[in-house]
């Protein structure tokens, strides 16, 4: 009971909030690295890293909106993290070609002197999940008139998964599963039969809901370069550089993951927008003196 100055009376309370750290995380990676020093013209940099970042979900204690699915098992949030990704590689390059160097006259400023810096990156899916709604942790004992939800609460399996995380053209859906995609792409070729791999986590029956993601998105790639000229009018005194760059430069269409939800039958992993831009190309001139 609370007593109130205002009106001299006694009130209740109508909500106390209690919070408090007690959620854990781990990352651990193997990391492996490749270097090349001017190596007939050619510098380059590649790395990989195999990881995996765990825990119980990634909210910080001023998010009050959420809590944890049950008070009597934090470790019932534990699961794969949002920034969870198991392999990421990159590769970084700038290659002078050799074949021209010291040529004089007009074919060595012309052909002697360029560039090209490619940069190259690929990683697998993003973690995703396989939600139902409302999902205000109906499962461990609230209403659906809560207004405070867990981020950890997903559907469970109900059976082997047999989906993948690639694209599909051409899907039509079945028995009113996938069937509203108006572009016919799709995370599974048969969505229906992966729908039926979910359920909506039970109270009494699942100690977790598989933590802030169960499954993985869409794996992506991306290949930018930028090649550069620079053409010395009076020894170094003075040049210009010219200089192009191109953003996604084998224009590779990367597709968003698609929204998973058991409530939501007749879009169940259809893709329907692209998650990178478009080939870009900037062209710069640079006087130097």
């Amino acid at each position: 009971m609370i007593s109130s100055p205002l009106n001299g009376g006694i009130n209740q309370a109508a909500s106390i909030s209690v919070v408090g750290s007690y959620g854990w995380s781990n990352y651990n990676a193997l990391y492996l690295s490749w270097r090349a020093q001017n190596y007939h013209g050619l510098t380059a940099t590649s790395n990989f890293t195999w990881a995996r970042a765990l825990g119980t979900s990634e909210y910080a204690q001023y998010n009050s909106s959420v809590t944890a699915m049950t008070p009597y098992n934090i470790g019932a949030n534990y699961g794969p993290q949002l920034f969870d990704y198991k392999f990421v590689y990159n590769a970084s390059m700038y290659y002078q070609p050799p074949f021209f160097k010291g040529m004089h006259g007009f074919k060595g400023k012309l052909l002697d002197g360029w560039t090209i810096s490619p940069l190259f990156t690929a990683y697998s899916g993003s973690p995703i999940a396989v939600s139902y709604v409302p999902s205000f942790t109906q499962a461990f004992g609230e209403t659906s008139s809560s207004s405070v939800s867990s981020n950890a609460e997903n559907a469970v399996a109900a059976a082997a998964f047999t989906g993948g995380n690639s694209t599909h053209y051409g899907v039509t859906g079945s028995g009113g599963i996938g069937t509203n995609n108006p572009y016919g792409v799709n995370m599974f070729s048969n969505p229906a039969a992966v729908y039926a791999e979910f359920r909506p986590c039970v109270l009494g029956i699942d100690t977790s809901c598989g933590g802030y993601a169960n499954e993985r998105g869409m794996p992506q790639w991306n290949l930018d370069t930028a090649v550069a000229k620079d053409f010395g009018i009076i020894g170094e005194r003075l040049g210009v550089a010219l200089i192009f760059q191109f953003t996604n430069i084998m224009n590779h269409n990367v597709l968003s993951n698609p929204t998973l939800s058991l409530t939501s039958p007749s879009t169940f992993g259809r893709i329907t927008t692209q998650a990178n831009t478009p080939r870009n190309m900037e062209f710069g001139l640079r006087i130097h003196f």
